[in-house]
């Protein structure tokens, strides 16, 4: 009899359907930290950049339109030197965040 046909419908013992698990790994020997910094709210239309301090580097970033915003965001990205997180509201205000990491 073919596998396939010897199988359908069956249902395998638990043991047969489980994978062996990879040992833990290691602890790491240096932890990283990640903090969020915020830019300064920008002007109606202008940009808001959020840069990380010395030491930290970019991971990601993002964007809070002010209640005074009304439209899309134009723009929202790292900044040209990769050191903090960019945004533009099309109309109205934004506020960039930058989402920096460190390892201590």
């Amino acid at each position: 009899m073919h596998v396939s046909k010897a199988l359908s419908g069956c249902l395998l013992p638990a043991a047969v359907v489980l994978v062996p698990l990879l040992p833990a790994a290691a602890p790491a020997s240096a932890a990283e930290t990640a903090e969020v910094v915020s830019g300064p709210p920008s002007t109606p239309g202008g940009v808001s950049t959020a840069t990380c301090r010395p030491g930290t580097h970019l991971t990601g970033g993002g964007y809070r339109l002010q209640p005074d915003a009304d439209g899309p965001v134009r723009a929202s990205g790292p900044t040209a030197d990769a050191t903090g997180w960019s945004a533009q509201a099309e109309r109205g205000s934004v506020v960039a965040f930058a989402v920096c990491e460190t390892e201590d």
